[in-house]
């Protein structure tokens, strides 16, 4: 079941050589079968003893509708499936799905979602789902000169319900992995590896590498920019540079970046520019993101971080929850 971060990443993918947001991306995972060489197996849904067969159905049925709204542009449908109370790990609630759906499918009309149910969790009213999801779609609109951009994208996380009655609603969910990519023209021929870490502590460094096998007689000009979750999406700074040598036939380009110190997640961006050897003529493009999972770091002194909680509850009004 595609996510609402999902949706944000997949709207800020293309920050680069166009300089605007018109379309996203996905890459495959790094290790998997492109060619179809290898084995399938068929994955199985890890589901805990206490879940009833009844709860199993229920939730099953829930997450096949959801998914046939989704793909079907449906938004009534769609938006019927979360609490009005939902909000995201990122902070987004639901007033940000219902604008950002529209953008999405207008953006990649042919747009389409294939997920898997990797586990079922329920206690009591509550349920968590582990769900694996596959996008893919075409840009409505065409880069200059390249044609439109294909997307793909592949996450991995959790979807957090409650049970109402006899339904289901969304009152949460989290990205844990993400990975899109789009590209144009002879950008297609291009499988990039984007290397960086999926969580970092706040206000730490690390570094991110592009590399990419290169096509003879073709160069390419590459940048790397962060940016943290938010709607709408801020345009970061971008600096394109040479990767490597023309005649290097796996051009990289690395950057060491710092987390923010605001425990906010972050969007991670790397594009590719495909050109001739001269770097005059734009050939091709690819438009990389993933995700980048902020977290605060422990508390130095456990005794201060008490005594701050314990200041905050007494000054707390009365009958008024402590966040």
């Amino acid at each position: 079941m595609i996510t609402v971060q999902k949706q944000l990443l997949l709207k800020s993918t293309l920050l680069g050589l166009c300089a605007t947001f018109l379309f996203p991306t996905i890459a495959l995972s790094e290790g998997e079968n492109k060619d179809g060489g290898s084995e399938v197996t068929t994955p199985q849904t890890v589901v805990d003893s206490k879940v009833s067969a009844q709860d199993r159905k229920d939730i099953e049925k829930f997450l096949t509708n959801f998914e046939k709204d989704w793909n079907g542009h449906n938004l009534e449908g769609v938006m019927s499936n979360y609490a009005d109370d939902y909000v995201n790990n990122d902070g987004f609630d639901k007033k940000i799905i219902n604008q950002l759906m529209g953008e999405l499918w207008k953006t990649y009309p042919d747009i389409k979602s294939s997920s898997f149910t990797k586990s079922i969790r329920v206690e009591g009213p509550y349920a968590t789902i582990g769900t694996h999801d596959d996008v893919v779609g075409t840009t409505a609109s065409e880069a200059q000169g390249l044609g439109k951009g294909e997307l793909r994208s592949v996450s991995e996380g959790l979807l957090f319900c409650k049970r109402t009655g006899t339904a289901w609603k969304i009152i949460g969910d989290r990205i844990d992995y993400e990975r899109n990519k789009v590209s144009y023209g002879l950008g297609r021929q291009l499988e990039p590896s984007f290397a960086a870490p999926e969580q970092v502590k706040s206000g730490k460094q690390f570094s991110a590498r592009l590399e990419v096998d290169m096509p003879t007689g073709l160069a390419a000009m590459g940048t790397i920019s962060q940016a943290t979750l938010s709607y709408p999406p801020p345009k970061p700074p971008e600096v394109y540079k040479p990767m490597g040598d023309p005649l290097n036939d796996r051009p990289l380009l690395e950057r060491v970046m710092t987390a923010n110190a605001k425990n906010r997640n972050e969007l991670l961006m790397a594009t590719i520019g495909l050109t001739n050897a001269s770097r005059n003529s734009l050939l091709g493009m690819v438009i990389l993101t993933r995700r980048l999972n902020v977290v605060p770091p422990m508390e130095a002194d456990p005794a201060k971080a008490e005594t701050s909680a314990n200041a905050e509850t007494k000054d707390a009004a009365p009958g008024t929850p402590v966040q």
